[in-house]
C-alpha cells in the first residue's frame, strides 16, 4: 500500500522573518482538507519539534522517519520547483537525498525546460532533470488565497469548503501578512 506522507512544515527556516500562520491552525486545516482522503496521513514531528521557536529542518523530519518506519519502506520527498533553486542551501541536501529521493513538482510559471535553463551549471541539470515530474497546472497559490481572504474576496473552489470556513470563523488572513 502507498501513503502520501503531509507533513506541515514547524517553523521554516527561509521564513524567519515572516509572520507564519501558527501551526495549530495550518494543522487543523490540513486535516479538513484530507478528511475522507484514505491513502494520506499528517506526520506532526516538525511541529512538535518546533514549539520552541526553533527552525525545524527536514532532514531531521527524514532521520526521524527513516529510524521509525520499516527498512522496506521507500520514501520519496516531494518538493517544488522553486525548491530546487535553493536546495543547496538546505542544511545536509546531501543527507536529505540519501534519506529520501527527491520528486520536483514542476508547475507553471515553471517548465521543464524553464527550470533546467536556470539551475547554474550542467552538472546540476544533470542531476535534477531525471527528477522533474510535471503536474497539472492549477492556477492557485496559498498567496493568492490569503490576498483574496485580506482583500474580502471569495475563496470558494480554491480551498475545500470546510477549509474555507475554517479560515472566515478563525479570523485568518483577514490582515495581508
Amino acid at each position: 500500500m502507498r501513503y502520501l506522507v503531509y507533513v506541515p512544515a514547524g517553523r521554516a527556516p527561509h521564513k524567519l522573518d515572516k509572520i507564519q500562520t501558527d501551526m495549530l491552525h495550518r494543522l487543523a486545516m490540513l486535516k479538513l482538507a484530507l478528511k475522507g482522503v484514505n491513502d494520506a496521513m499528517i506526520l506532526t514531528s516538525e511541529l512538535d519539534r518546533s514549539a520552541d521557536g526553533k527552525p525545524s529542518y527536514t532532514v531531521d523530519t527524514l532521520e526521524f522517519i527513516h529510524h521509525n518506519l520499516p527498512k522496506e519502506v521507500n520514501t520519496r520527498l516531494l518538493i517544488g520547483a522553486d525548491q530546487v533553486r535553493i536546495f543547496d542551501k538546505w542544511r545536509e541536501p546531501g543527507r536529505v537525498i540519501e534519506l529520501a529521493e527527491p520528486l520536483v513538482m514542476v508547475r507553471p510559471p515553471d517548465t521543464r525546460e524553464s527550470l533546467l535553463a536556470s539551475l547554474p551549471d550542467d552538472r546540476a541539470r544533470a542531476q535534477w532533470e531525471p527528477r522533474l515530474v510535471d503536474v497539472p497546472a492549477m492556477d492557485i497559490s496559498s498567496s493568492a488565497i490569503r490576498s483574496r481572504v485580506a482583500a474580502g474576496e471569495s475563496i470558494t473552489g480554491m480551498v475545500h469548503a470546510d477549509v474555507e470556513r475554517y479560515i472566515r470563523e478563525h479570523g485568518l488572513y483577514a490582515e495581508p501578512m
